[in-house]
């Protein structure tokens, strides 16, 4: 897949974990029965079947780790296939989610190796609210601190050279965070109250996934005035980054929803 990534697409089911294919053993089979009742003059050797976890990462487990919640929706979460023609696989990831009643839920994701999140950080306190003047001046508060930082300075000037752009350390840091925005999110806690999000979005500077990593990190300890770091859970259920898994919105949806959006 390394070698030839264009040569195969993902099948992600909704809610994907380790129990999820304990109770569908055959789900390959139920994805490529699917992809093969379509209506479409070429669709290819169409092949779909199971990534294999590599030895580190069993290596890595241990008895306890079946009881956390990480654990629990370990990845790897997709279906791999192939023998698909260009055409239908050009098909599958436009229409991208496809519902099957009572069934599953199938959402087609291309390989793409350089394709990383535009999530930096969330922040929660008192100040969070949907007010554009307050958002603004959060966000320059967020930028404010990334351009006096001299260590976030270092690392962007050396993630930066590797790329072979070179300049002013404060520049390299102030363009960083040109596609930086504050992203106001509503969800919902535990106790079904309301719990008010501050999301930062920006465009990644790097396609290294370990440079990424790091970069994000730093900017995750950052001290900023009157905003407090809030961990980035994520929703388990349809893997989307702005709503935690008991707020995910989809289970709720009537028999009309045609799949994620």
């Amino acid at each position: 897949i390394a070698a030839s990534p264009n040569s195969f697409i993902t099948a992600i089911p909704f809610g994907a974990r380790p129990k999820f294919y304990a109770e569908n053993p055959r789900a390959n089979l139920l994805l490529a029965e699917f992809l093969k009742g379509f209506d479409f003059s070429d669709k290819g050797t169409v092949t779909a079947f199971y990534p294999v976890e590599s030895k580190e990462e069993k290596k890595g487990r241990s008895r306890e780790d079946g009881h956390s919640r990480k654990s629990a929706f370990n990845k790897p979460w997709p279906l791999v296939i192939t023998g698909i023609s260009d055409n239908f696989m050009k098909f599958l990831l436009w229409q991208q989610c496809f519902a099957i009643p009572s069934r599953v839920v199938w959402n087609f994701v291309s390989f793409n190796p350089k394709a990383l999140p535009w999530v930096i950080a969330a922040f929660q306190g008192n100040i969070v609210r949907d007010n554009a003047p307050l958002i603004a001046e959060a966000l320059a508060c967020l930028k404010s601190a990334a351009w006096c930082d001299i260590p976030l300075q270092n690392l962007v000037k050396r993630i930066t050279q590797a790329q072979g752009n070179f300049g002013n350390l404060v520049e390299l840091t102030v363009r960083m965070t040109q596609s930086w925005h504050l992203l106001y999110i509503e969800t919902k806690n535990l106790n079904n109250n309301k719990g008010l999000v501050f999301m930062l979005m920006g465009k990644p500077i790097t396609d290294n996934l370990n440079f990424h990593q790091a970069l994000t990190a730093h900017i995750q300890r950052l001290r900023v005035c009157l905003l407090n770091m809030d961990k980035i859970i994520g929703c388990d259920w349809c893997k989307n980054q702005n709503h935690p898994s008991h707020a995910c919105p989809f289970p709720g949806v009537d028999s009309a929803w045609y799949g994620l959006t």
